[in-house]
């Protein structure tokens, strides 16, 4: 994802001389090609993001189209006041890059660990809020920020997971990566948890054991969030079961934004179960699975939990490591 974001800045600066990238003295290697290729399309602004979306407001306001990048952890949430009044206030088109989003990097702390960016910016308004999954769905989700009238947010994981698609995406309507039906459970995904929920979704390999093989379930990959769009509702509605796997706070994140849209489209829920970060911290220092581990969602925890709701569908009951509704 990276690489294909680099060439993507550059392609965009090429394309059109009003985009300025803006980086709070991260990003690096990055943006090396940029530098070189189009070095007045740069500005390393330093360690002040604040004044870095401050000044993509001036910019827009003037007549560029900026493209602001820094980690989750600082955009958005260390700027949120700043992007609400600023950007969002007066609807200018700045295009918010949130790199690392979720637990990777969890050896570097709480400080930098970030599972509730989306629900900070989903009551934004006029901002549009991307997920990307792998290279192809994040230059999916680019391409239509840059067609994208007013502030959108693009949340970029960094876990390394497989890439899920094999083309080029023609927009960000959801993608239906295992066809869904009424008589089993459908898991929706976003970023960085839809690699894995590939795993997970395919249908076992015939072992006992469920490490093996999968869960034969329908799959949604989700490329937007806010708004989300209708075709999703229109498949989840004959669902039998909802379940949605997110690194992401339960609150205000992906099961949230589709319980919200389904609601306003006026159909009904079918049984929810939700595995996210739970309202907890990660208080001990480890590798990214580790992190997951403190939330119940390392791959190992959650194969557990989804064979124990796999058992436990038909009695009502809410398997350990889900959420329920």
């Amino acid at each position: 994802m990276r690489n294909r974001l680099s060439n993507l800045l550059v392609e965009a600066c090429a394309k059109d001389p009003r985009r300025v990238v803006l980086s709070g003295d991260h990003g690096y290697a990055l943006f090396d090609a940029l530098r070189k290729s189009h070095p007045s399309s740069f500005i390393n602004v330093g360690v002040m993001e604040q004044a870095m979306v401050g000044m993509s407001a001036g910019l827009a306001k003037s007549g560029a189209r900026p493209i602001v990048y820094g980690l989750s952890a600082f955009v958005p949430i260390r700027v949120l006041e700043q992007i609400k009044m600023d950007v969002c206030h007066m609807g200018y088109p700045v295009i918010f890059l949130g790199d690392g989003a979720g637990l990777v990097y969890s050896t570097l702390g709480a400080s930098h660990q970030c599972g509730e960016d989306v629900a900070a910016l989903r009551p934004m308004p006029g901002m549009k809020i991307l997920t990307p999954a792998d290279a192809d769905e994040l230059e999916a989700c680019f391409r239509e920020a840059l067609q994208t009238d007013g502030p959108c947010y693009i949340r970029i994981g960094k876990s390394d997971r497989p890439a899920v698609n094999v083309a080029k995406l023609a927009s960000t309507a959801p993608r239906v990566l295992r066809k869904t039906t009424s008589d089993r459970p459908v898991l929706v995904t976003m970023g960085s948890m839809t690699a894995f929920g590939s795993s997970l979704a395919a249908a076992k390999n015939g072992g006992a054991d469920a490490s093996e093989g999968g869960f034969d379930l329908g799959h949604i990959s989700v490329l937007r969030v806010k708004p989300i769009h209708a075709e999703l509702c229109e498949v989840l509605k004959t669902a039998k079961e909802i379940w949605v796997l997110e690194e992401h706070s339960r609150f205000g994140g992906l099961a949230s934004a589709v319980a919200d849209a389904m609601l306003d489209a006026g159909l009904s829920i079918p049984r929810l179960r939700v595995w996210s970060l739970k309202d907890q911290f990660v208080h001990s220092c480890g590798s990214y699975q580790h992190a997951l581990s403190e939330h119940q969602l390392s791959d190992e925890q959650v194969r557990k939990s989804f064979a124990s709701a796999i058992a436990e569908s038909a009695s009502g009951k809410g398997p350990e490591g889900a959420n329920r509704i």
